[in-house]
């Protein structure tokens, strides 16, 4: 085979001069000395028992940081086939959404049995891209070609009319979507799989022609019995037409078979089993084998340049004998053990104040907040409230007022409650300590005690009794919790409490493309209830 050297990634070979370096480094030494040096002395100083042992380690720094680059810039001399396609082909899933598709004359609901035959056909799917749309009056993109189908998966769940922002069955949008989805991808051979009730007309069947023209194929599959079933409305019940007679929404099986031939393809009405899936998927090049396309080969440069650092491994040896390696590795052990490098001074006095290590916490934070709480847990009230001086945010003013009030500056911590409350009136911990204060001074005035004392030990007595929910002096709850903290316990029962809505999303993106399109497939104004079709 002939030997032709290819460079993967060229512009490494711009640095290798840098590996002169060492060299350069040991020549400006001796340069320097032989300005200081008698010329008589400079042989026998500069060029003595040194030499060999500085050229030895210059040399090895050279070699490994020329071996490193060279490595970088990727040496090739061979190429090797690869696959220029990915595995598979590529399927559009188009879900009808609309409103008849709540229709129960497939158990539980057209809808649903729709969304498990979808899933279905994704797990039958070994190989290729998959993508999914989903239809109502207009047609939306929930998911472009991808390789990923679980999250394909967990998006059908969230499918439902409710989620669309328009009425009505446009099939000609739908497939028109899919289309557009399979040239984007620069499918060849792409399929669309219709999963519907409705024929949709002539625009429809001129979409499936559109479709086949690109070399692509529309699969139909059913989701509806000859017979059909009542549509339900919004309000529990049954739509009804003109005359109050029940709305019964039948497939025209007819028109669906039309639709799927003039797209290249196939219909098929749903059935319990996978049979139908079987049948509809297995058409098309490249799917029954249900293995990855290997009719398209490209060549591609083997990069060897990891072979190269093979040779580093004599150097590596040469500077382990030399106590360099150990060197090196003793340097970021050693930062570690100290704690400095990889951590922040915050953190590293999150955790001096979860061992109770109160005074070295004072040292090591630089949040002033979590200062004065390492200070307050010391007793330090005072000194705590003077960090906290001039700070703005209300865990600041709330921890100021109660180590105030703790320290005895009872007036003080009052008029610091009160503007809280001013500014925060549903503050309940600020309410409650001020009520503790106000009591606790009137009962200390009547009984002849210390105005100032009686107070601040209502406070801690307050604090002792409901220790762990921070009623009376929250010293990190209230407080910016530094990174890679839990929550709090409150805070997460908190958190499960919150509304989840996973069709959120997908609703508020389709109501962002519906009003950005502007018209509806007729060309009237997109305003809710002006669609013909009332499902």
């Amino acid at each position: 085979m002939e030997f032709d050297l290819h460079w993967i990634r060229p512009l490494w070979l711009l640095a290798l001069p840098l590996a002169a370096l060492p060299w350069l480094k040991g020549r400006h030494v001796r340069g320097t000395w032989t300005k200081v040096l008698d010329p008589a002395l400079a042989p026998f100083l500069l060029e003595g028992r040194g030499k060999r042992a500085g050229s030895n380690w210059r040399l090895i720094c050279s070699a490994g940081l020329a071996l490193c680059l060279l490595a970088l810039a990727g040496p090739a001399y061979r190429q090797m086939p690869v696959s220029a396609t990915r595995g598979g082909d590529a399927l559009v899933a188009v879900l009808d959404v609309s409103r008849s598709m709540l229709a129960a004359d497939l158990t539980p609901t057209r809808l649903d049995r729709a969304r498990l035959k979808i899933k279905e056909g994704l797990r039958m799917r070994a190989h290729g891209q998959t993508g999914l749309v989903a239809y109502s009056g207009h047609a939306f993109t929930v998911a472009p070609l991808t390789t990923d189908a679980a999250t394909l998966i967990n998006l059908l769940d969230v499918l439902a009319p409710d989620v669309m922002p328009s009425r009505g069955s446009d099939v000609a949008a739908a497939i028109a979507r899919g289309h557009r989805l399979l040239n984007q991808a620069d499918a060849r051979q792409g399929r669309v799989l219709l999963v519907t009730d409705g024929s949709g007309g002539r625009r429809a069947v001129e979409a499936a022609a559109a479709l086949r023209a690109d070399g692509h194929m529309l699969l139909v599959l059913g989701a509806a019995t000859p017979e059909g079933a009542p549509v339900p409305d919004m309000r529990g019940g049954f739509m009804r037409d003109a005359w109050a007679g029940l709305v019964v929404n039948r497939p025209d099986e007819n028109a669906l078979l039309r639709l799927a031939r003039e797209g290249d393809g196939a219909y098929r009405r749903m059935t319990v089993d996978n049979g139908d899936l079987r049948e509809l998927l297995g058409r098309g090049p490249g799917v029954a084998s249900g293995s990855p396309a290997d009719d398209l080969r490209a060549m591609r440069w083997r990069d060897e340049g990891p072979l190269l650092l093979l040779f580093l491994l004599p150097l590596a040896a040469l500077a382990f004998r030399r106590g360099w390696i150990l060197v090196l590795l003793a340097a970021p052990l050693g930062a570690y053990g100290s704690d400095g490098w990889f951590t922040t001074s915050d953190r590293q006095g999150m955790r001096a104040f979860s061992d109770s290590d109160y005074p070295r916490a004072v040292e090591l934070f630089d949040d002033p907040q979590w200062r004065a709480a390492a200070l307050h847990r010391q007793g330090h009230f005072l000194e705590s409230a003077e960090i906290l001086r001039g700070l703005t945010a209300v865990p600041a003013r709330y921890n100021r007022a109660t180590a105030l009030a703790l320290a005895g500056r009872i007036e003080t911590a009052v008029r610091l409650y009160e503007e809280l409350l001013l500014d925060q009136p549903d503050h309940a911990d600020a309410r409650h300590n001020l009520e503790v204060l106000k009591q606790s001074a009137s009962l200390a005035a009547a009984s002849g005690e210390n105005p100032a004392q009686a107070p601040a030990d209502a406070l801690e007595q307050a604090a002792d009794q409901a220790e762990g929910q921070q009623e009376s002096m929250p010293l990190a709850s209230d407080m910016a919790v530094p990174d890679e903290q839990m929550l709090p316990d409150s805070s997460q029962s908190w958190l499960l409490q919150v509304p989840d809505d996973p069709g959120g999303l997908l609703r508020r993106k389709f109501l962002r493309q519906y009003r950005a399109e502007g018209v509806d497939q007729d060309g009237n104004p997109l305003w809710p209830g002006g669609e013909a079709e009332p499902w």
